[in-house]
């Protein structure tokens, strides 16, 4: 590792961390995208592989009875091996990928040049501590899942929690375990800790992000799937096509997701440091390590913060969560009608 000044940090506002983001992403954009490549790329290559097995035998079979659904192989491997695989892609890629990318994007916006193999060997074990941390966090969102069942209260508030939950706590769990070595329950809650604090501004900044990933990645993706229809549509082995189809979908979202997955952890690594500036003093805390003349970066990330005694969940904050319900499902009544609309209309062309 080549060791570099210490950075000057300072509360940023929301187009000052997209412009880090974008800028630290691109500086280091080989290294970052090496790091997911190693694990996703072997990974992705299997599961397309997978999916054009499985959807391959669907039309190689007339399926009329229950029997040639049962003795169809390939269908059966095809599905198991998709589930494999996309367990041990999760593991893989959330747990040890995310946390190496987590690592290399700290130490090098934190002034420390980082490369592939020192990301990985940078995180040590703290990859198991991830995967116990996210698989705790799934087992949240299941509860909050049967919560939003709750008459009245559940029914106003459990909806904005679990999407909460998923976009902001969740990404801001890896800092957590890899840069404060927290364990599973303490990285959660102090995901949580953190994010409460800038409740709207964190959440605006995670729209953003999704905004722009649903242009950057679900856009070539659907644009794909819609010119695959039209180039392979005339082809009269629908095995042929079936399996070009998904090799090549397979492939875009191989690549949308190598371009994206990198800059996302980049941008919510950034914005942990952030809350940690904002709130802590983080940046006083470097301040004084540059002054001592240290450069251990790893001391002031690991370094205890004082907890205050607050309540796991506040009053405002209930307010919030139902604001967020009452948002998210007004967001989900208008796309339904958008499409439905577009739908009736697109027929009425044609009628």
């Amino acid at each position: 590792m080549e060791a570099q000044p210490l950075p000057t940090l300072r509360p940023l506002r929301l187009g000052e961390l997209l412009d880090r983001a974008i800028r630290l992403y691109r500086g280091n954009f080989l290294t970052f995208i090496s790091i997911i490549a190693l694990v996703l790329v072997p990974l992705q290559v299997l599961q397309t592989a997978a999916s054009a097995l499985m959807n391959g035998s669907l039309t190689t079979g007339s399926f009329s009875t229950p029997d040639e659904l049962f003795t169809n192989y390939g269908y059966w491997i095809g599905i198991l091996s998709t589930l494999v695989l996309s367990l041990v892609q999760w593991v893989l890629v959330q747990g040890i990928a995310t946390g190496a990318l987590t690592r290399a994007v700290a130490d090098n916006y934190m002034g420390k040049k980082t490369g592939v193999l020192d990301a990985y060997r940078g995180i040590g074990s703290s990859w198991i501590t991830l995967v116990a941390a996210l698989l705790f966090l799934g087992i949240i969102i299941i509860g909050l899942g049967i919560w939003s069942m709750v008459p009245c209260i559940g029914w106003f508030t459990g909806l904005g929690m679990m999407l909460f939950v998923t976009a902001v706590i969740n990404p801001l769990v890896p800092p957590a375990v890899v840069l404060e070595k927290q364990q599973p329950i303490e990285a959660v809650r102090r995901a949580w800790s953190l994010a409460r604090r800038r409740f709207w501004p964190v959440l605006g900044y995670v729209i953003v992000l999704y905004l722009f990933s649903l242009i950057v990645v679900n856009g070539p993706v659907a644009l794909v799937s819609v010119g695959l229809v039209q180039i392979f549509g005339s082809f009269s082995d629908p095995t042929l096509q079936v399996v070009l189809t998904a090799i090549i979908q397979g492939l875009v979202s191989l690549v949308t997701m190598l371009l994206y997955y990198p800059l996302q952890m980049t941008a919510f690594t950034l914005i942990y440091f952030d809350l940690r500036v904002r709130t802590e003093g983080f940046d006083l805390a470097i301040l004084t390590m540059e002054a001592a003349g240290s450069t251990d970066l790893s001391e002031a990330m690991t370094a205890p913060v004082p907890q205050a005694n607050e309540p796991l969940i506040t009053g405002p904050e209930v307010g919030n969560f139902a604001i967020l319900s009452l948002a998210g499902l007004g967001l989900y009544i208008l796309f339904f009608a958008v499409i439905m609309g577009g739908a009736f209309f697109i027929v009425s062309l044609f009628s």
